[in-house]
């Protein structure tokens, strides 16, 4: 994964993301592309060089017009460094003008060949051209970038936020209505020809250093290949002792871990559960559900509903711990329903109650059951046999 980096002090690096450019690196390495600064010297080659650099920046560049990119491009203060691929064809390049005395440079455009943008030639460009440029005793890059050219900036470690004295470059560049100003600082002592190479060493030392000082690259074989019965049941510990597994104590792991991250699912499970019943208490059908049947009132009811349940007692029972898995809760839930449409005949107010809270409630059920098993429910495991 490609990574930002800063200095040690916090300052910018202008490192951006530093391993796009390996690609083209190797390319580079074999011969296959160069890169060349070119100015408008009169010379034939360089001539050509900067009409195909100026026909791509135009191909690339639609919004901006081509008689302003011509006198840029052919302009003596200005430079360009071009990517050459295969000796003679131009694929891409940088269009800029350094200003010594101020120690900064502007880009005026940047683009690379259509076809060529995703093998990450840009990134190489502009590493090529911070080390040209760092050889120049130049400290900042500025350039204004439109909306689609802002996020590749970002990528080569350009900014928004300008550090930059503003004496040192105000009044030497033209603002650009609809750009936005950027800067890149470029770090003294980076090697950005080679920064994609630095990275990978400086990861490869650091992976090193962290396998010395710890165990993380060490394979334990693990609990015996046994086959097993889970059941669920009260109590303080695990299924598996966790002590009794190769590498658990080395980790620095202690039962006081195992516990307090279990309090605390058990609270969330808790608070779920309590939402859960608020919102049924709350609901406009909830009144037939919120405490037991009356038996004086319908004298046949615990005859016919053998195991009754309502809101209140499904709250005491979650007050009292008596729910050790989502499932015994949602269980319940759902009985209060299935329990009054077993008794009362569908045309009834009861019935239609029930459906109508179901229908309410059932989205807050599955919900529930999505999460994470609580932890407060430890496993007992049983060998078995299975035949």
């Amino acid at each position: 994964m490609s990574q930002q980096f800063v200095g040690i002090n916090g300052e910018q690096t202008g490192l951006g993301f530093t391993n796009r450019d390996q690609g083209a690196k190797v390319e580079e390495d074999q011969g296959l592309i160069d890169f060349q600064i070119i100015t408008n010297n009169g010379n034939h080659d360089k001539m050509k060089m900067l009409i195909d650099l100026k026909n791509i920046f135009a191909r690339q560049l639609p919004k901006m017009p081509k008689e302003y990119i011509v006198r840029l491009v052919f302009d003596r203060n200005h430079e360009s460094m071009c990517i050459i691929k295969d000796d003679t064809k131009v694929i891409g390049g940088i269009c800029y003008r350094k200003y010594p005395t101020q120690r900064f440079a502007e880009i005026a455009f940047l683009a690379i060949t259509a076809n060529l943008q995703v093998k990450g030639y840009g990134t190489r460009l502009m590493n090529k051209f911070k080390e040209h440029i760092q050889k120049q005793d130049v400290e900042y890059l500025l350039t204004y970038a439109d909306n689609y050219a802002i996020g590749y900036f970002r990528k080569q470690g350009f900014y928004q936020e300008i550090k930059m004295n503003p004496d040192r470059w105000k009044g030497f560049i033209k603002d650009y209505d609809g750009g936005t100003l950027m800067e890149c600082y470029v770090h003294p002592s980076i090697d950005y020809g080679n920064i994609s190479d630095l990275i990978r060493e400086q990861k490869q030392l650091m992976i090193d250093i962290i396998k010395k000082l710890t165990l993380n690259d060490r394979v334990y074989p693990g609990i015996e290949n046994q086959n097993y019965k889970v059941e669920s049941s009260n109590g303080d510990r695990p299924a598996v002792k966790p002590e009794s597994v190769q590498g658990i104590m080395e980790s620095g792991w202690t039962i006081e871990d195992y516990n307090e991250l279990k309090k605390q699912k058990e609270k969330t499970f808790m608070i779920s559960c309590q939402q859960i019943i608020d919102t049924m208490r709350k609901h406009k059908s909830a009144w037939p559900f919120l405490e037991p049947v009356n038996k004086d009132d319908v004298p046949d009811y615990y005859d016919v509903i053998t195991d009754p349940i309502d809101i209140k007692t499904i709250e005491k029972k979650l007050q009292n711990n008596q729910y050790t898995s989502k499932d015994l809760f949602i269980k319940d839930v759902k009985r209060i329903f299935t329990n009054c449409r077993n008794y009362n005949q569908p045309d009834t107010i009861y019935y239609k109650c029930a459906n109508e809270l179901e229908r309410t409630i059932d989205d807050y059920l599955k919900k529930l059951k999505d999460e994470s098993q609580i932890p407060g429910v430890s496993k007992k495991i049983k060998k078995t046999n299975n035949k």
